[in-house]
């Protein structure tokens, strides 16, 4: 009878153990980088952070307001440490990738200031319980565009891309040339997605800028746009509006890079690629893959009352962030945290 009851406990506890970690929850915050103290939204997140070890969680970008990191900025660092301080005591993966103000605002030293964040990040990191402390936390590195891939769990890959880089104007880091390094970029995201359905694995891609978005950016905001873009009113970009438009979907730039990453997507349908850069939270599903906006950490910006493109989830009420949920390599679930509110668990999406 002890030997029936202690092989029946051990195989309750294999396959209880066995069950979590073919589960893995990754939480999605944008945009966090506004308050010098941790907000309500990353209160709500660290404490989903310490009660869910076996998790991921990802930092999409505009992480210091409102012009990247300077270490003699003493509202600089405390934007930063506002972030970092939840990871403190969390014992899962934790990643933070650059945004378009983390480029010194889209100007001139943009590369310089995104490296400089780099290093505070790893550094501070190093001394916290996260399980990817020794490797990868800061990415893409170097200010490059990426794509850098992390088997996050059996099954669930992340792939991390700067879409900064695609926008910028000014320097920045490449290898050969720049057209090289956009080549090589395609190359690269088409292997990695194509090996992880080879390997039936999930993946998500993280950036900081969406690919559909109903809020400001998602805007056509014509005529004037026209002007800028189009005529010789291109003197404009003098004055850097050509830096400011080049944030928006419909700028041509952005449209060349949106264009390009959904000729990769498309081929694929074990994809979720989740951004933040406009300030709601919004889900979208398109050729069988899902989009997700999760940029509302500590700010809010209005959704368009006409949508753009077809949502199946948006809200622009209060700040929050998201969280994907996968089950033995599947896709489970997608949660929506909004402070003040019950979290909402979107159902067929």
């Amino acid at each position: 009878m002890k030997f029936i009851f202690k092989y029946s406990f051990l195989f309750f506890i294999s396959f209880a153990f066995a069950q979590e970690t073919s589960r893995h929850k990754v939480y999605l915050i944008g945009d966090a980088g506004e308050d010098t103290i941790s907000g309500k939204a990353l209160l709500l997140l660290k404490n989903e952070l310490l009660a869910n070890p076996n998790s991921s969680v990802v930092f999409l970008g505009d992480n210091i307001y409102p012009a990247g990191f300077h270490k003699n900025d003493q509202n600089s660092v405390l934007r930063l440490e506002s972030q970092l301080y939840i990871l403190k005591e969390y014992r899962g993966n934790a990643f933070m990738i650059p945004g378009n103000h983390d480029w010194d605002a889209q100007r001139r030293k943009g590369v310089f200031v995104l490296n400089d964040q780099q290093v505070y990040v790893e550094k501070y990191l190093k001394q916290t319980t996260i399980k990817n402390k020794d490797s990868i936390t800061f990415s893409p590195s170097s200010g490059l565009p990426g794509p850098e891939a992390i088997l996050l769990n059996n099954g669930l890959r992340l792939i991390i891309i700067d879409t900064q880089w695609f926008l910028h104007f000014h320097s920045k880091e490449y290898v050969g040339s720049v057209k090289q390094t956009k080549e090589k970029f395609q190359k690269e995201l088409d292997s990695m997605l194509l090996r992880a359905k080879n390997d039936n694995e999930q993946v998500i891609i993280a950036a900081h800028h969406p690919i559909y978005s109903n809020g400001s950016h998602g805007k056509r905001k014509q005529p004037f746009r026209f002007l800028v873009n189009y005529t010789p009113f291109q003197i404009f970009g003098l004055m850097g509006i050509n830096r400011l438009y080049a944030q928006d979907i419909s700028n041509p730039r952005y449209k060349r890079m949106r264009k390009q990453f959904l000729s990769t997507i498309n081929k694929y349908d074990n994809i979720i690629y989740v951004s933040g850069h406009d300030h709601n939270l919004q889900c979208f599903k398109e050729n069988g893959n899902r989009f997700i906006v999760s940029g509302s950490g500590s700010k809010r910006s209005k959704l368009m009352k006409r949508k753009r493109f077809d949502s199946v989830f948006q809200d622009d009420k209060t700040t929050g962030f998201i969280k994907v949920e996968y089950e033995e390599k599947k896709y489970k679930s997608t949660t929506i945290y909004r402070v003040g509110e019950k979290e909402f668990i979107l159902q067929d999406y």
